[in-house]
């Protein structure tokens, strides 16, 4: 037989990935449900004996034999005891089932490099070595939730708070990461605790810089409507963590996943920009609820009077909105 010989049924899933592969000889091959057939599928929508494909070596031709629900090549609809070429681009629907004939005449794709997550990979997280960046990266966001308490609290603040502070993130970010691990074992057989750990604690530690040095840099430039970001770029952070965590489980989907959260981003800023349309400002507070040190302000100071000149600016927004309130309010309601 020459190279040209062989040939093989690649079963697809519903994604079009193939599940597992069935090798064809010359000659004939029965397809069905029947454990006499060459090719036993486990699809309730198939006859015993489904169809036959005849395969010389060069080309295959399809023929369906009678059943219920019939099948489709290529799209069309096949007709029982007729006959069809089966090219290896055209795939086949029998019952629920899809099908795809592959052989050696056929070229093949080149070799894929190995993506980041995989059994090279998961045998690496297995070492010692690989709890360090955790340990690391837990150290560091440890120190700066450790720092926010300390600036936001008062003299008489114990050191059970600063420990509740602290250690609460900290376990909920293992909780985070022991919840995707699970799913990384339902998907892909793999229990990928530090790998999901290791990202979720470098994006929290990022989205703690943030929430740390925005209302800063606002105080330092004394740009207030800075902090319109916080709540923006926070939320764009909290969803690229959960796509990043997404495509280790279903890295082929990314870009699906990818697509879904952005739409769903905007859809939600749409919302909160609707909802807000009313209010002094859209994305977040036009204030500094606390403030560094002085020492640290690069803008220039304002004298008090030009400060109390500038609330006069807010008098006639606020009558504006007292005046909507009280429109709105139930006629016979207490105020």
């Amino acid at each position: 037989m020459d190279s040209y010989g062989v040939a093989v049924i690649e079963v697809l899933d519903g994604d079009g990935q193939v599940r597992w592969v069935h090798r064809v000889l010359a000659g004939t091959l029965r397809i069905g449900r029947s454990p006499a057939c060459d090719l036993v599928l486990s699809d309730p929508h198939l006859a015993a004996e489904h169809a036959l494909l005849h395969w010389d070596g060069q080309d295959a031709r399809l023929e369906l034999l009678d059943s219920l629900n019939g099948g489709r090549l290529a799209d069309e609809a096949l007709a029982p005891r007729e006959p069809r070429p089966w090219m290896g681009s055209h795939e086949l629907l029998l019952g629920t089932t899809r099908l795809r004939l592959r052989s050696s005449r056929d070229p093949l794709a080149p070799e894929q490099p190995l993506p980041a997550a995989t059994a090279p990979a998961r045998a690496a997280a297995r070492e010692p070595g690989r709890l360090l960046p955790a340990f690391v990266l837990a150290a560091l966001w440890g120190g700066l939730l450790w720092l926010d308490h300390w600036l936001g609290s008062g003299p008489d603040s114990s050191w059970v708070e600063a420990a509740t502070a602290v250690l609460s993130p900290l376990a909920v970010a293992v909780v985070w990461a022991a919840l995707w691990a699970l799913v990384s074992q339902l998907f892909r057989h793999w229990f990928a605790f530090l790998p999901h750990l290791r990202r979720a604690l470098v994006a929290l530690l990022g989205l703690q810089l943030l929430s740390m040095g925005l209302p800063s840099l606002a105080y330092i430039l004394s740009w207030p409507r800075l902090m319109a970001l916080d709540g923006v770029l926070t939320a764009a952070g909290l969803l690229g963590l959960l796509w990043w965590q997404a495509s280790l489980v279903w890295p082929r989907a990314r870009r699906w996943v990818g697509g879904t959260l952005a739409s769903l981003a905007l859809l939600g800023l749409a919302l909160v920009l609707g909802k807000r349309t009313e209010q002094q400002h859209w994305l977040g507070p036009a204030y500094l609820s606390s403030l560094p040190p002085p020492v640290l302000r690069l803008a220039p100071t304002r004298p008090l009077d030009g400060f109390v000149d500038g609330l006069k600016a807010l008098e006639e927004p606020l009558r504006q909105q007292a005046a909507k309130r009280n429109e709105q309010q139930e006629p016979g309601s207490e105020e």
